[in-house]
């Protein structure tokens, strides 16, 4: 008996979708026969950014100031702060941890194996920014710097969370986490050369590991460089960086965005423990793809189109560019195939990228109708 209503449960479910879809498609012809394309564009790009069947809100807020969004290596933890908020999500054991913050952050940066965030604070008074240590699974364990630094310098934290690494005065700190810690001048700021040396410098750090990656430029022209703590090796890999952002891959690759402008290519480094990386000549890609993911597809990436409405868009190295028939507001990352993104509403949402047939005819629409409205 319970077996029966739980067929009819679904029939009437499959029912109530398709008599919704249907009772669209209804308008839409309706509001084409009538010329009336600007409407029918809105219905259509509703449609296209609601939420869907496979969708899991992460969160149902919509914060005052932008969220801000980090990722784990290996792609299976995600942090992210709305307002004062710090959560945590590990995607894999779905176990998720929340901790109330001092301020709303202006930076945040997680370690590499996600257990572990290190987050600026902005201070009005005095200038500047704070520096706090976090865990990510215990919400009572916190280290405050005694130093205050320029706000988005760049900073990191170790996998065990005992130290917090950032820049001062181009030079770099590292501080053990704990009550009686002192901030130590670290490494010398001559071993990061930056292309312009008449020109104020910013420095950024992503962990690798127990290692890390240091960009030094300005203004779209970074060197970037491999630092190891442990023997305070500094290597140059690569002069012609244009991004100081690495897109992580699977805990042992990851991707950056070098050549010049009108002539990107996205290059993957290549990384092992007590190593220094290789770097790839890289793949010619154009702006829209610098902001790219890699999917588990072979040479298989995606990004956002970044017009309105911003769209999600699968390429493929020397092959087809796919857009998905949806509509968001940010990407944020992706964990496999599925990605985590923000939607026209400010929810964050995680979901696949698998469509139905429905899906894609709305979207068929929405390419007609918009091509009818553009004349």
């Amino acid at each position: 008996m319970k077996l029966f209503f739980l067929l009819i449960s679904a029939v009437l479910f499959l029912f109530s979708c398709q008599s919704k879809h249907e009772s669209l498609v209804s308008e839409i012809e309706d509001l084409i026969a009538k010329e009336k394309y600007e409407k029918a564009l809105v219905l259509l790009q509703d449609r296209l950014s609601a939420n869907r069947p496979t969708s899991e809100i992460l969160s149902k807020n919509k914060p005052n100031q932008p969220r801000l969004f980090a990722l784990s290596e290996d792609r299976t933890k995600i942090v992210w702060t709305e307002n004062k908020t710090l959560y945590f999500k590990d995607l894999v054991n779905d176990s998720r941890n929340s901790i109330e913050l001092k301020l709303r952050p202006d930076s945040i940066q997680v370690s590499a194996n996600g257990n572990f965030v290190a987050v600026q604070y902005p201070l009005k008074q005095y200038g500047g920014c704070a520096l706090f240590g976090y865990s990510t699974s215990d919400s009572a364990l916190e280290h405050e710097s005694i130093v205050h630094i320029p706000c988005k310098t760049g900073m990191a934290i170790t996998n065990s969370g005992d130290l917090l690494v950032y820049f001062f005065e181009n030079q770099l700190f590292v501080e053990r986490t704990g009550k009686s810690s002192k901030p130590e001048k670290y490494i010398i700021g001559d071993l990061f050369p930056t292309p312009y040396p008449k020109l104020k410098t910013h420095n950024h750090i992503t962990s690798i590991g127990n290692e890390f990656l240091v960009w030094s430029g300005i203004g779209g022209s970074y060197n970037l460089f491999y630092m190891n703590l442990e023997s305070k090796r500094v290597t140059l890999l690569s002069k012609d960086i244009i991004l100081p952002r690495f897109y992580y891959n699977n805990g042992i690759s990851g991707y950056v965005v070098g050549g010049k402008i009108g002539d990107l290519y996205l290059k993957e480094v290549v990384y092992h423990q007590g190593k220094t990386p290789s770097i790839n000549r890289g793949i010619p890609i154009v702006t829209r793809e610098a902001f790219s993911w890699r999917m588990s597809g072979k040479d298989e990436f995606i990004a956002t189109n970044q017009n309105d409405p911003n769209q999600p868009m699968k390429w493929k190295v020397a092959g087809k560019k796919e857009h998905f028939p949806f509509f968001i507001e940010r990407l944020w990352g992706v964990a496999g195939d599925r990605i985590v993104y923000e939607s026209k509403r400010g929810e964050l949402v995680l979901d696949d990228l698998n469509f139905s047939e429905e899906d894609w005819m709305i979207y068929d629409y929405f390419k007609k109708v918009r091509k009818m409205n553009d004349g």
